[in-house]
């Protein structure tokens, strides 16, 4: 598992969701519908679709000179 990565990247932040959510041993599908969302939208957030909102959300973080860290510091939820 990744563990205190910068997130710069839509690619950055797509691994740390995969990564996370193999851990978790969860599927795209189980994460997709805890979020509400689509499994296509999570293969998109883990490929790290440019075009998605995320990307922009970094984007505006550089521009800013701010940086996302990923921590684990707390229990997954589905881990158990």
């Amino acid at each position: 598992m990744i563990e205190g990565c910068k997130v710069g990247s839509a690619a950055d932040l797509g691994a740390v969701v995969r990564e996370t959510r193999l851990a978790a041993a969860m599927t795209q599908q189980q994460l997709a519908d805890q979020v509400g969302t689509t499994r296509q939208w999570v293969i998109r957030l883990e490929q790290g679709d440019h075009s998605s909102t995320s990307s922009k959300v970094l984007a505006a973080l550089t521009v800013l000179g701010l940086e996302m860290v990923a921590r684990f510091d707390l229990p997954l939820r589905g881990a158990d």
